[in-house]
């Protein structure tokens, strides 16, 4: 820290030789002398000396006040940077403290730990993005669903309920859209990220197991976002009891879902009354349907909007289950069932309206269950091909509706 006396001192110094010097010059330039000392005095006319003391002491005045005004600036400079370092250090010191939280055996502190993180993330933005790091890490620890230890699914609910928080509002100063968020290999009982906006980012899912509860994305916006379930080359995400819903959800441009390889052994994922738009993709590739109900629509909800974009379950295995797209409205979107190898369950397509857009089927394997259109709009103008070709059914099985045929007179036909 600077020695402020000396600084004041030095000051007067400096200022007291440029007044002398500017009295010498100034003596000089009107044609007189002035000695550095009294036995070598100075002659000047009168009027002349007080015409050059005056203007010699407005320019020390001036000289001074310069002086003071750039010492005056560096203290509040000095002071400012002192004070800066003291908030960092405090910053600091309180997220080390609230981080320990987290690791600490009692839920009531850890929760305390999780709100403690989120008031510091809203007052410092230089450790936000840590923040919210460090929030996902703790839902990628190890994690026993079945018999966890008391408290810790609410600690783990609330941290999805923190990071949804600040994922309401992009335009906001303390907001955390644009960081990545990573939850590769968390296991998902419940929590809620309804009404969050993901944009310019990548979240992701891959390895990720949904054993209970809803994991809800309602009413979320997804913009220039990947968001991964499984992209075919990390680990596909298993759902075994677990359901998620993007109900009311809306997919804009660049917004990309993948669930490659994706594991469907029993649960739900719903996406009734959703918006799919031009430049959007959610990609099912591959993935195996078991016990599990994948929905667009039906029975429960209002069926999605398909104004644009690609929805794709090529070489996707339907051994039982349900894959629904009851109710949509097909106004521009691409839907993929190519290469479909269905050996049980059913596929849905009732009360689904065919405005533009195209459903295939090519080369599709549909055996051991059946594809419906029953009360649909205009399909025959979208799905190709049409009608879709019957397979032989094994003897027993049941009598499923089959795409573009009625059932025979007398006999019912059923839903998978």
């Amino acid at each position: 820290m600077p020695n402020f006396p000396v600084t004041l001192i030095t000051a007067f110094v400096v200022s007291s030789v440029c007044a002398w010097l500017i009295f010498a010059g100034m003596a000089h330039l009107t044609g007189g002398s002035v000695g550095l000392w009294p036995d070598r005095a100075a002659s000047l006319p009168p009027n002349r000396l007080f015409d050059l003391t005056r203007s010699t002491v407005t320019a020390a005045g001036l000289l001074a006040g310069v002086f003071a005004i750039v010492y005056a600036y560096r203290k509040q400079k000095i002071e400012e940077a002192n004070s800066f370092r003291a908030d960092a250090d405090s910053l600091g010191a309180r997220y080390q403290s609230a981080a320990e939280l987290l690791g600490n055996e009692s839920s009531a502190v850890r929760l305390a730990g999780v709100y403690s993180l989120s008031r510091l993330a809203d007052e410092d933005s230089a450790q936000r993005e840590t923040i919210c790091r460090l929030l996902c890490g703790y839902l990628r620890m190890s994690y026993d669903p079945d018999n966890p230890p008391p408290g810790e699914r609410e600690v783990r609910h609330t941290i999805i309920g923190v990071i949804a928080e600040h994922l309401q509002d992009p335009a906001a100063p303390d907001t955390w859209c644009g960081y990545q968020l990573d939850f590769s290999g968390a296991i998902f009982d419940g929590g809620s990220f309804a009404g969050s906006h993901f944009v310019n980012t990548r979240v992701d899912f891959s390895g990720c197991r949904f054993v209970a509860g809803t994991t809800h994305f309602d009413g979320c916006s997804f913009e220039s976002v990947e968001v991964d379930f499984g992209d075919g080359e990390s680990d596909p995400a298993i759902f075994d009891g677990g359901h998620l819903h993007f109900i009311g959800a809306h997919f804009k441009d660049g917004a990309g879902l993948r669930f490659i390889f994706a594991d469907f052994k029993s649960g739900s994922l719903e996406f009734g009354a959703s918006e799919f738009l031009p430049g959007s993709s959610v990609s099912f590739s591959s993935a195996e349907l078991r016990d599990a109900f994948i929905s667009f629509g039906g029975p429960v909800w209002v069926g999605a909007n398909f104004r644009g974009g690609y929805v794709g379950f090529d070489g996707a295995k339907l051994r039982s289950g349900l894959l629904s797209f009851m109710g949509v409205h097909f106004a521009g979107a691409e839907l993929s069932l190519n290469n479909l190898k269905q050996s049980g369950g059913m596929v849905l397509f009732d009360q689904a309206s065919f405005e533009a857009g195209g459903v295939t089927f090519e080369e599709a394997e549909l055996s051991r269950g059946g594809v419906s259109f029953e009360e649909a709009s205009n399909p025959e103008g979208t799905v190709r091909p049409w009608p879709l070709p019957v397979t032989k059914r094994r003897r027993g099985s049941a009598q499923w509706r089959i795409a573009g045929r009625r059932p025979r007179s007398g006999r019912r036909s059923h839903r998978g």
